[in-house]
């Protein structure tokens, strides 16, 4: 597979023809592509459920969308959603599908996993829908994996089918947005429809900000949950488990079918001590080689890829693991999910939960 795309202006694209070529291809395996709509929907689902990362991330997002952010910080203070009109200030050149295309090939990113929602835009079409609309021509470069919400169960199988129809390659879902345990077995039916598609699913897993939910929601113990009950699911640790790096590799050494994704994280800070990191290093030789994903949150480190690529191959790693972790293993993932199947044939096994 190739790449996926960033917003037109965002800090990424106007840096592009400054910045060096990344040591190797890069697959990004935790790429976030909206146009203002959708960011607007992005922004306001973690305002209504984590409104901490509004506060704790405003530089990122500041820098991520061009916006002062002195200004942020006094709208923030008033109301999330005045600091969510910051951002997204009306001077914002819209999204170009093209121009992210370029400023991409550029920095040596050769594909993208995209994550998409199932919040609904103001055309009726949800987020998942508008983008693979966006990028149904560019499927070669940017892979979707749809939101799914397990709020409703019922209708995450719905979404998870319509998806899955329209092209979807994976599957995206983030407990601590939901107030959901995925390792729930209600929850079993929209994960043995996954496993039986070869759906990959990206699952946020480790810490998070919100103070509504408790911080075992999408922890290494939900993964070992998963992956034990559907053991043919293709499952992707979001963040790797982070801070509990180590707990979530050995999970993926006793479940063939689980990788770890680092997203959020600079590769620079892996190798300092108390990173939490040491796991990773150690054992990238072994267990670690062929389970690690590369992915950058496309807004938390608001830097070209190409940077986050080279700082990678700047820790102490052999060449061979640096190219597998950069792109080797997403790429081994994809064959693995069948993608090259036709989605009316994977959309077979998709049936609604019993009643």
């Amino acid at each position: 597979m190739n790449a996926p795309p960033t917003p037109t202006g965002a800090p990424e694209t106007r840096r592009t023809t400054a910045d060096p070529a990344g040591p190797a291809p890069v697959v990004d395996a935790c790429a976030l592509i909206y146009d203002d709509i959708g960011w607007r929907l992005y922004l306001n689902r973690l305002g209504e459920n984590a409104p901490e990362y509004l506060n704790v991330f405003s530089r990122s997002f500041c820098r991520y969308f061009g916006a002062e952010h002195g200004q942020y910080r006094e709208a923030l203070a008033l109301d999330w959603r005045a600091a969510v009109d910051v951002l997204l200030h009306p001077d914002r050149p819209p999204f170009d599908l093209a121009d992210h295309l370029t400023s991409r090939h550029q920095m040596g990113v050769i594909g993208e996993f995209a994550m998409g929602s199932p919040e609904l835009r103001p055309d009726g079409r949800t987020v998942n829908a508008w983008l693979l609309d966006t990028t149904r021509r560019v499927r070669d470069r940017i892979d979707v994996w749809a939101g799914v919400s397990l709020r409703d169960p019922a209708a995450a199988l719905r979404e998870v089918e319509q998806s899955l129809s329209a092209g979807a390659g994976g599957l995206c879902v983030i407990p601590f947005l939901d107030g959901t345990d995925p390792g729930d077995p209600r929850f079993a039916p929209i994960f043995d429809a996954a496993a039986h598609a070869r759906l990959p699913v990206w699952l946020h897993t480790g810490h998070h900000l919100s103070r509504n939910y408790p911080s075992g929601l999408g922890s290494w113990r939900t993964v070992e949950t998963l992956a034990a009950r559907h053991p043919e699911l293709l499952l992707v640790a979001g963040h790797a488990g982070w801070p509990d790096v180590q707990e979530t590799l050995l999970t993926a050494a006793r479940h063939p079918s689980v990788y770890l994704e680092f997203s959020s994280h600079r590769p620079r800070t892996m190798s300092q001590p108390g990173s939490g990191w040491e796991p990773l290093l150690h054992h990238a030789r072994g267990l670690a080689f062929d389970r690690v994903l590369f992915g950058t949150s496309t807004w938390v480190n608001p830097v070209p890829t190409s940077t986050l690529a080279a700082e990678l191959a700047a820790l102490p790693l052999r060449p061979e693991v640096v190219t597998a972790w950069l792109s080797g293993n997403a790429r081994a993932l994809a064959a693995r999910s069948g993608r090259a199947t036709s989605s009316e044939s994977r959309t077979q096994g998709v049936q609604s939960p019993a009643r």
